[in-house]
């Protein structure tokens, strides 16, 4: 039995690190197929090619528009990790290893999140519900950020869920360096804990949090300067000029969007206080980000897939054990 289980949670892993590097295959297919539409973002650049090896050096120098260019985290792995390891290295190929990695690495811990609450079988379900999800976010243009805010993301609820606060830190730091949406952290943790202990001490990590995104926030913008905008600040009108942009924004999750506001109040406290930061987050999204661009409604995944799990599949539930005393302490 022991062998087998063994070879179920190996198969798992492989296959969840397979999808990623299948879905890292569309995103080069398509990025290399529709360059040709974007030409004129990057004049400059030699052939279809040379788009993303533009970007990069871009980013890498410091000379980006924002808001790219305070998120470099992602660019700073592969110039310091993949290309010192093959100098020779593809830039195409490079930001395609670290994407199946991290697509492949958001899978398996999305596992282990689900099945916090759920059977194994359906956690795998919830899993490749995601996987299917992800492809369908790409767009041909660059905002390589996003692979690795969603592992971030993910990882974060993961940590939340097993009560590991103190590495909340590091993956705040982290993640801040790679895009904005990390300040979505603090907020789920000070929602989660609330009630769970004193509420000084709530507040207070909560807090910790923010200031580290904060820190990290103003430190980069302090380092590169003012950088002038890609796109302009507000963009509510485009948003809602037409309905093409909601259109893509409900296909995204279907009717995942509207099933965990269906959940019985029986269903887990994180799911169900986390699920109101979900109107701000989209209001927010729809005033200063391209709606059109649903990639930024992935983190919303660790939210709205299990709690529409909770209403579709009651019969795969299952309590999570209760946490140690100590931890209890610990707040």
């Amino acid at each position: 039995m022991r062998k087998r289980y063994r070879i179920e949670e190996i198969g798992l892993i492989l296959l969840y690190l397979g999808l990623g590097f299948v879905s890292a295959l569309v995103w080069v297919r398509l990025v290399t197929e529709g360059l040709h539409f974007y030409q004129a973002l990057l004049p400059e650049a030699q052939g279809r090619f040379e788009f993303l090896n533009q970007w990069h050096q871009k980013m890498i120098s410091g000379r980006a528009p924002a808001p790219n260019q305070y998120r470099i985290l992602t660019p700073w792995l592969v110039e310091n990790l993949v290309l010192r390891l093959s100098p020779r290295a593809d830039i195409y190929g490079a930001y395609m290893a670290v994407r199946a990695a991290f697509v492949g690495l958001t899978l398996i811990c999305f596992d282990r999140y689900l099945r916090t609450w759920f059977s194994p079988g359906a956690a795998a379900g919830g899993t490749l519900c995601l996987a299917a999800i992800i492809p369908f976010t790409y767009y041909a243009h660059f905002q390589e950020s996003d692979p690795l805010n969603l592992l971030f993301t993910v990882l974060a609820f993961l940590l939340i869920v097993r009560r590991r606060d103190p590495w909340l830190i590091p993956v705040v730091i982290l993640a801040s360096l790679n895009r904005e949406t990390a300040i979505l952290i603090p907020a789920v943790y000070l929602l989660a804990r609330w009630g769970e202990a004193p509420a000084e001490k709530v507040v207070s990590n909560a807090t910790l949090l923010a200031g580290c995104w904060a820190a990290v926030f103003v430190g980069l913008r302090v380092l590169y300067g003012t950088r002038p905008g890609y796109t302009p600040l507000i963009q509510w009108p485009g948003n809602v000029a037409s309905g093409m942009p909601t259109l893509f924004a409900v296909v995204l999750f279907g009717v995942l969007w509207v099933l965990p506001w269906l959940a019985p109040k029986d269903a887990p406290p994180l799911l169900r206080r986390s699920l109101w930061l979900v109107p701000p987050f989209v209001l927010i999204h729809y005033l200063v980000a391209v709606v059109e661009e649903v990639r930024l409604f992935l983190p919303l995944a660790p939210i709205v897939i299990p709690l529409s799990w909770w209403v579709l599949f009651p019969d795969a539930r299952q309590r999570p054990a209760a946490p140690p005393a100590r931890a209890r302490a610990r707040g």
